[in-house]
């Protein structure tokens, strides 16, 4: 969701930095800000008692993320990290229902963006129920080329071996393994250690 920055200046939004590895929020806190992305990667992950995480999503320049929690006063699911150097937009809540109420149209696209999340939600847990390894990451890696590029030819995967597992649920060892696999079956390639499909 993209919410312009003029409108969010406007109504009282400011830019706040983070540094690589620093939380934006933590699981189990309380949210009080709408934030927006400006400038860099946030990373929303959930873990276990074991730190093994979870994905739910990577959010870059003009998205928004953790709002559900922000809208619905429960507290966060999961947490949220800047993996690169981060620039957002932070607007409290009453600023953020204030313009929700004087651009309706704004509260269109929240609804289509949280729709199309759930959806996302529901198509990765498929993914993670996949029978093998192979299926599971090819179930992934198709996903994220159908959402990112219309044409078929091989498109660079811009996550590390470790984010794909942590979005699959699989070990790392287990994702290495797999793709090296995966390119001898041609199914993959591996050009100077970058994915592409």
């Amino acid at each position: 969701m993209q919410i312009d920055y003029n409108i969010l200046i406007a109504y009282g939004g400011v830019a706040k930095k983070f540094a690589k590895g620093e939380y934006v929020f933590i699981e189990d806190a309380m949210p009080n800000f709408y934030y927006q992305v400006v400038e860099g990667e946030v990373k929303v992950y959930s873990s276990n008692s074991n730190g093994k995480e979870i994905i739910q999503g990577i959010f870059t320049e003009g998205q928004s993320f953790g709002e559900p929690p922000l809208l619905i006063d429960k507290p966060y699911p999961s947490s949220a990290i800047a993996i690169t150097p981060l620039v957002v937009i932070r607007l409290s809540k009453e600023k953020l229902n204030n313009i929700l109420k004087d651009f309706p149209e704004i509260s269109h696209s929240f609804i289509y963006t949280f729709a199309e999340r759930m959806y996302n939600k529901a198509s990765i847990a498929l993914i993670r129920i996949g029978t093998n390894p192979e299926e599971i990451i090819e179930q992934f890696l198709y996903k994220y080329k159908e959402e990112h590029k219309k044409d078929n030819k091989p498109m660079l995967i811009p996550y590390t071996r470790q984010q794909i597992a942590d979005f699959t649920s699989l070990r790392v060892e287990t994702v290495i393994r797999t793709l090296r696999k995966m390119s001898n079956h041609k199914i993959v390639q591996i050009i100077d250690h970058k994915l592409y499909y």
